[in-house]
């Protein structure tokens, strides 16, 4: 196996670990730092889907603040996730045109 398939294993890998990282970030709760009536920690919701129900019930700007964490969440998650993605596309494009044209004995003289 030559150099550059390892090194292709390792940016497919890498890749991967990008994606699952970022999707994993965006299913985990956001909380704000400030706390409802009842002593909780407002949660906002996802980085997939928004609850504001908690945070518009405290009163005050929470539901601004809420907003704002989620963008932040998003502003990270979503460019790892496409750059991860482009990156796993652009290792199976190499993989399947050029390294697909190698034999066992060496390179097709092709």
């Amino acid at each position: 196996m030559h150099h550059y398939h390892h090194r292709a294993f390792y940016l497919g890998v890498l890749s991967v670990a990008m994606i699952v990282v970022g999707l994993l970030a965006l299913n985990f709760p956001v909380y704000i730092d400030d706390f409802d009536q009842f002593g909780f920690q407002i949660k906002c919701g996802t980085g997939y889907f928004a609850n504001l129900t908690q945070a518009a019930e405290a009163g005050g700007d929470y539901p601004g603040q809420c907003e704002t964490a989620l963008m932040l969440r998003r502003l990270w998650t979503i460019p790892l996730i496409a750059f991860g993605a482009i990156l796993l596309a652009g290792v199976v494009f190499v993989a399947a045109t050029v390294w697909g044209r190698e034999s066992v004995f060496g390179e097709d003289p092709a």
